[in-house]
């Protein structure tokens, strides 16, 4: 009986497959640290965007709040009719409603585009501000070697009224009205980020005195309107042993 000697093609089989199994997992391995980064990538640009959009409508806020008072300062009236002085009411979906409408405080320069932006360009920046600066480490007054132009944040104020009573829609009586800024970092082709901060405006015209506690309001020294003396705390010293 003539015995052949074993055949090496399962060897080779064996380790083809070893080796496809390897690039298989290396290759698993790769396309899951790219999707880590990515979406690393993604909430960390997220993050700036949300951070950029609270501060446009912040400023924004800001700048409505102080036209809001120039233009109360200058009418001088107690019952302030908004569409005589802001226009119509904005009439888009989500910017608020037939019985409490919105109006624009800071209408954008475009008459096609209701927004202001906040607009940066690096030729507008001086040398200095293109630096890292006399104190930074190792390299002081380092240019950077790139600065991103700001084109995309912008913002829209709208002022309502606090509802009210036995006032018309669209009308103010007690010098109170809601300011809503909406600050937004749009992106061509893609979904924008949006923030928005109101707060409510009082005008008044007399000085507004402050102090600690409840002095303003007839409390006597001791911060308690228990007492009947309505005199100065006292300011003498009593030692004892």
């Amino acid at each position: 009986m003539v015995r052949r000697p074993p055949s090496r093609r399962q060897s080779r089989g064996f380790t083809l497959l070893l080796a496809l199994g390897v690039v298989a997992v290396v290759t698993m391995a790769v396309m899951l640290s790219y999707s880590v980064v990515g979406r690393e990538a993604d909430t960390q640009a997220d993050t700036r965007r949300q951070k950029q959009a609270f501060f446009a409508a912040e400023a924004g806020l800001a700048e409505g709040r102080e036209a809001v008072r120039l233009m109360m300062d200058s009418l001088g009236e107690d019952n302030f009719v908004f569409q005589n002085h802001l226009g119509a009411p904005v009439n888009e979906p989500g910017l608020g409603s037939i019985n409490d409408p919105w109006y624009e405080v800071l209408p954008g320069p475009d008459t096609d585009d209701p927004w202001n932006y906040y607009r940066l360009k690096g030729d507008s920046l001086q040398p200095s501000e293109k630096t890292s600066g006399p104190d930074s480490l190792p390299t002081p007054n380092q240019a950077y070697s790139d600065y991103p132009d700001q084109e995309r944040v912008r913002y829209r104020v709208f002022m309502h009224n606090d509802k009210e009573r036995d006032v018309g829609v669209g009308e103010d009586r007690n010098r109170k009205v809601w300011l809503v800024a909406v600050g937004e970092v749009f992106s061509p082709g893609g979904r924008p980020t949006r923030s928005v901060v109101q707060a409510l405006v009082v005008h008044q015209n007399q000085e507004s005195v402050f102090s600690p506690g409840c002095v303003t309001r007839g409390c006597g020294p001791d911060m308690t309107f228990k007492t009947p003396d309505k005199s100065p705390p006292k300011t003498t010293y009593h030692t004892t042993l």
